[in-house]
């Protein structure tokens, strides 16, 4: 893969949102995206990150804070002055697997958008690199066209409740819903504690504590911590495991998410799905 130092943001500054609109990255895949930023400039101080692609957010209101937090989950590591956004997985088990996220824009062709929302830092200072590839169609994998339109987004759902609840259903947004894979559906919380999954009448996931949750992630060399949830279908790095949200007649599951907290609380939830632009 190659490392390329994007255009400079026209403009950083102290308690504003800095965008970039770029097309320097037709015709690579996008693997990840690197924020370089000064150390007063720190996660705490993005609290916002935004990834638009042809109009539609692909990373919808992702903190900094917490995307660090996630790539502390995947078991890589928090880098002083330095924030990754991954649409590939650098943990999965497969080279197809590992690149079956990645942006490919030599499918879309069209100019990405980057947000950054900042703090009140004194200063500060962002540059973006880009981790890159050639197109997944020229890549030895395999990969149909169907795959090469493919790409990781993380699709953002708000759950406020005033009181504890009992296994309450809810809905997550995964997109439309036809024809995703449901990699993780990660959930920030604070009195969250535990979480059932039905597909249909299937149970996949049946009311797991968060304490049980992270004794198995950590089975997996997966890093859990206070305040996220992971309902995480590819725990072990393979691809294979995440859910399909279509039947094989094409017609959506029925997904059902019911959620146990001790007290009121306010749930941010990502869904990390490989999914396609018509499909958001």
């Amino acid at each position: 893969m190659d490392l390329l130092e994007l255009n400079q943001f026209p403009s950083v500054l102290a308690s504003a949102t800095s965008t970039l609109v770029t097309s320097e990255l037709d015709d690579y895949s996008v693997h990840a995206l690197l924020f370089e930023r000064n150390a007063i400039n720190n996660n705490a101080n993005i609290s916002s990150i935004r990834v638009r692609l042809d109009g539609k957010d692909i990373v919808n209101d992702l903190s900094g804070t917490r995307l660090a937090q996630l790539n502390v989950y995947d078991g890589l590591p928090d880098v002083a002055d330095y924030t990754a956004l991954f649409f590939g997985d650098p943990t999965a088990n497969t080279q197809r697997g590992k690149h079956l996220g990645d942006v490919d824009l030599s499918v879309y062709r069209k100019p990405l958008e980057i947000e950054v929302a900042l703090g009140a830092a004194v200063a500060p200072t962002l540059r973006v690199l880009a981790l890159v590839d050639v197109p997944k169609g020229a890549m030895p994998y395999g990969y149909t066209p169907g795959e090469q339109a493919a790409f990781k987004a993380m699709i953002r759902t708000q759950i406020t409740e005033a009181a504890a609840v009992t296994k309450k259903h809810y809905s997550v947004s995964v997109g439309s819903g036809i024809g995703a894979l449901i990699r993780r559906i990660n959930l920030f919380h604070a009195n969250l504690t535990a979480v059932e999954f039905k597909k249909q009448s299937l149970v996949k996931w049946d009311d797991i504590s968060a304490a049980r949750n992270n004794a198995f992630q950590r089975q997996f060399a997966r890093t859990p911590s206070a305040g996220l949830y992971v309902l995480d279908r590819v725990a072990d790095g393979s691809i294979g495991g995440a859910e399909p949200t279509t039947q094989s007649d094409g017609r959506p599951w029925n997904l059902n998410l019911a959620l146990t907290t001790n007290a009121a609380d306010t749930i941010t939830a990502f869904a990390d799905v490989i999914t396609n632009h018509n499909l958001i």
